[in-house]
Formats: structure tokens, sequence, C-alpha cells
């Protein structure tokens, strides 16, 4: 059984005259891929649907393109790079914390476990009733809460400094 051919029907299918107007539920977006082997929703937002079965690289760092290169080469600027340019400035050499884990407030009466975690006497004294082992990683404490003597003479500099701050201040005022 075959279809026959009607002049009236190929017309009114194919040759509307005018615009079509657009769903009002669809939008279109479109993305320009310069780089088709980034996969760019890992790029955008940390997340890939495929997860590991994804055939594109998922890598989230930012790459100078050819035509940046270019530029910098033309205004002279290439090989002239502060080797220190993306360090970040720490006025802290030491990696001591600022707060209790336990309480999330400032420090009374510092104590550190074996495991180098700091916390108030008071709070690991209290978890120690509760739970035998480090708050922060779980490792066994066996009772060692030492005095933090590191992080005591940082606080006590720290709050020297805050005197001598408002004493300037109040010497400015004046």
């Amino acid at each position: 059984m075959y279809v026959t051919f009607s002049p009236k029907l190929f017309s009114y299918l194919c040759f509307r005259q005018g615009p079509i107007r657009a769903p009002a539920n669809l939008r279109a977006t479109v993305r320009w891929d310069y780089q088709p082997d980034i996969c760019k929703d890992y790029k955008e937002t940390g997340f890939c649907g495929f997860g590991d079965s994804c055939k594109f690289m998922h890598d989230r760092s930012d790459y100078k393109h050819g035509w940046q290169l270019e530029r910098e080469w033309r205004e002279g600027n290439y090989s002239k790079q502060d080797p220190h340019a993306y360090e970040i400035a720490s006025d802290d050499e030491d990696d001591l914390p600022f707060a209790c884990f336990i309480c999330r407030e400032s420090f009374k009466n510092p104590v550190v476990t074996k495991c180098k975690h700091y916390f108030c006497e008071a709070c690991a004294l209290k978890h120690y009733r509760k739970s035998k082992r480090c708050y922060v990683c779980g490792e066994q404490t066996s009772g060692m809460f030492n005095p933090a003597k590191e992080l005591i003479k940082k606080l006590k500099s720290m709050e020297n400094e805050e005197k001598e701050r408002e004493n300037d201040g109040d010497e400015e005022e004046d």
C-alpha cells in the first residue's frame, strides 16, 4: 500500500509563509567550546553527570589561550613574570588554630593531644569522658592532654599586639 502524493498537503507542510513563532516554554542557549578536550560541565561547576566514564578530561585549572600568549609576546611581557605572583602570603608560619574545635570559641587553657590537635582544657576533658578518642581525627588520646605552650605563647603575643594597637589609637586621639 502506497501513499499517493498530494501537492496540496505538501505545500501546506513545507512552504508556510512568514515567521513561525517559537514556543514560549523553550529557551535556547549557546555555549562556545574553545577547548573540546575539556569537560565543560566539570570546568564550570566541578561536577560531571557522567562521572568517571566521561570521555573528556576533568580539569578546572585556567590556562592562557594562544591569543593571550601572543599578546604578552607583542607587549614584551612574556618573559617578565614575577616568580612569586601566584604565592599566597602568610603572616603566620605556624599552623596553630585560633579557636577550639569543640566549642568553636577562643581557647581557654589550651591543651594539645598526641595527634597535635588543640582544644580548651575543659572541652577536652568533657569529650574524654564520653569518648577516649580525639574529637577531630578519632585517634586514641590515652588521656594525654599536654599544655599547648606554642599556642599559649601565640595567644599572649596576640593580646600584647592588641593592647599596643589600643594604646596607639588612644595616643592618636589625644
